[in-house]
């Protein structure tokens, strides 16, 4: 055995094929190496198409989130303004006399104390954050800006649950303890017909009465005290309110420049 394998390797010498078979090895090797490099690229572009992909869907999403954001803000902020006018308009109103000066009035209250709610749309981020992906939204601004706008609703949110409470103290309980709720509105015909309907008429009594208790409340201390924080509150939710508003505007064009590139 050994003699063949003596004779095979002079014969090899002799011919030089010990060094093609070699050049022959290394080269199916190289092309190994170059097909699963080649693989592993092709991978890894696959990956990151996947990736932006799913990135372009999430800017997306969040976008239209914001956008929705954006028309409920705007109703807040105008709620908002509404309240702090009418309240000043009631700690500065005379006692009404007439049933005119009763449906004005009971009008401005009405706009008081009628609750708006703004809550963020976070249906986009909620999954993003939920899934694990929120590293796939490469923009560092943009992510940041997400965190930034937030927190400044957590904020608001906050403030808004302190109003609540002022509210419910000051007007409302203070309010059901000294006037009659809707004093002019006809309970029965508005059941009825399902929406809010006026009393035709007041006998002079039922006017005395009411013109009594608009009197009590107006010039109740705790009543006017929280009108006062009414428009102190509603004033500063508003301006918190505005300075978000620009800052998901800010975010959208952030979004917009960040899709127009990845086209």
């Amino acid at each position: 055995m050994i003699p063949f394998f003596r004779k095979l390797r002079k014969k090899m010498a002799d011919d030089n094929q010990f060094l093609k078979y070699t050049r022959y090895a290394i080269g199916e090797i190289l092309l190994v190496m170059v097909g699963i490099l080649l693989a592993l690229q092709v991978n890894n572009w696959n990956n990151l198409r996947s990736e932006r992909a799913l990135e372009v869907k999430y800017l997306n999403g969040i976008k239209a989130d914001l956008q929705v954001d954006l028309v409920n803000l705007k109703t807040f902020i105008d709620d908002k303004e509404l309240k702090f006018v009418s309240a000043a308009e009631l700690l500065e109103m005379d006692t009404p006399q007439t049933i005119t000066d009763l449906d004005a009035m009971d009008s401005i209250i009405w706009n008081v104390f009628g609750w708006v709610r703004y809550d963020q749309s976070t249906n986009t981020l909620d999954e993003l954050i939920g899934s694990g992906n929120l590293s796939l939204i490469k923009n560092d601004s943009i992510k940041k800006m997400i965190q930034n706008i937030k927190q400044a609703n957590i904020s608001i949110q906050g403030s808004v649950e302190h109003m609540r409470r002022e509210y419910d103290y000051y007007l409302y309980d203070r309010s059901a303890a000294l006037r009659e709720m809707a004093p002019l509105i006809d309970l029965g015909e508005s059941v009825k017909h399902r929406k809010r309907i006026k009393k035709s008429n007041l006998d002079e009594a039922e006017l005395n009465v009411f013109i009594e208790q608009s009197h009590a409340i107006l010039n109740d201390l705790i009543f006017r005290n929280g009108l006062k924080l009414a428009i102190g509150n509603n004033v500063g939710v508003r301006e918190d309110c505005l300075t978000l508003y620009a800052d998901v505007e800010k975010l959208i064009g952030f979004i917009n420049e960040e899709l127009d590139e990845q086209l």
